[in-house]
């Protein structure tokens, strides 16, 4: 009886050794995961047709670094070709960067706005340490918003477009600090970080994926103070007033588009979702672009009743 306490102990032991060990290979793989290099990423967007750098500089613009409240620089690109005070602030996705956002940079001005692109913490050539998949970008967020209202106008009006990761951070920069902004275009955004992680554990292990989410928040907590349960969209999507376009396609594997649904549904006040049949995760302008186009500029006209300049380019 003796020996069977022993290997029963050892075995509870080396199971939760095990799961340690998950736990911190997750929340390492989580937090410093490897960035797009910005050459692969300025090729594959010139390639696709989707951007032209050589216009894009062409554009009056300036380059900033904004200082952050976390004791680094964030690199944003302030571009105005329009007579206006209305404003798009946009923001890419996780391992992307600003380059990302001239796609989308390009519908906005052809729109008649001018917009402003950044650099995430940790991405570009923003500085940082860690990934938080919103929990400290959205103070970076209000950083940038505040540097272009004091810098650009004090009468500015603004809206804010987000991809991803960008747009759980745009979610949880409206609910949680700022309900400044006029609207908010919210393309594939998880609903709770907690579901998203479950979901990528449990392509692994479903049985073992629940432990391995506490012991990586634990990780996340000890190596960069803060909880995976905090990130969470759907907590604090009731508590915005603005109108919000939500976007996702059905297709995406990597954060499935219920989780959208749920923001939607949730959501109360103005709101349109549109959920294109094409495209993987983040697709939905490269596979649709001329739906794409037609889906923001009915939102914007509609729920906004901003104009919208109908040549573009």
């Amino acid at each position: 009886m003796k020996n069977l306490g022993v290997w029963i102990w050892t075995g509870v032991l080396s199971v939760f050794t095990i799961i340690a060990a998950l736990g911190y290979y997750a929340s390492t793989q989580t937090l410093f995961f490897k960035l797009r290099d910005v050459e692969v990423i300025k090729r594959r967007e010139t390639r696709a047709k989707r951007i032209n750098l050589d216009e894009f500089r062409k554009l009056p613009q300036d380059d900033i670094l904004i200082p952050s409240r976390f004791d680094y620089s964030i690199n944003a690109v302030f571009v105005y070709p329009n007579d206006t005070n209305k404003w798009v602030v946009l923001c890419h996705g996780v391992t992307e960067n600003k380059i990302s956002s001239i796609k989308y940079l390009n519908m906005f001005v052809g729109m008649g706005y001018n917009c402003v692109i950044y650099d995430a913490r940790r991405h570009g050539n923003s500085g940082g340490i860690h990934s938080t998949y919103g929990f400290y970008e959205k103070y970076d967020l209000e950083s940038v918003v505040d540097y272009l209202h004091k810098h650009y106008g004090e009468d500015i009006e603004f809206g804010i477009h987000g991809e991803s990761m960008g747009a759980a951070t745009m979610l949880l920069y409206a609910g949680e600090l700022s309900n400044k902004a006029k609207f908010y275009v919210s393309d594939a955004s998880f609903s709770k970080f907690a579901d998203q992680l479950t979901f990528i554990f449990g392509q692994y292990s479903r049985l073992a994926s629940p432990f391995v989410l506490v012991m990586t928040n634990l990780f996340f907590r000890f190596r960069s103070r803060f909880s995976l349960f905090k990130v969470s969209p759907i907590r604090i999507i009731d508590k915005i007033e603005q109108p919000i376009l939500f976007i996702h396609s059905k297709n995406d594997k990597f954060i499935p588009y219920h989780q959208t649904k749920e923001l939607y549904e949730k959501k109360k006040g103005p709101k349109i979702a549109w959920y294109p049949g094409r495209g993987g995760h983040v697709e939905s302008f490269n596979r649709n672009q001329d739906a794409y186009v037609a889906k923001v500029t009915y939102f914007l006209e509609n729920y906004v009743k901003w104009d919208v300049r109908k040549s573009r380019g």
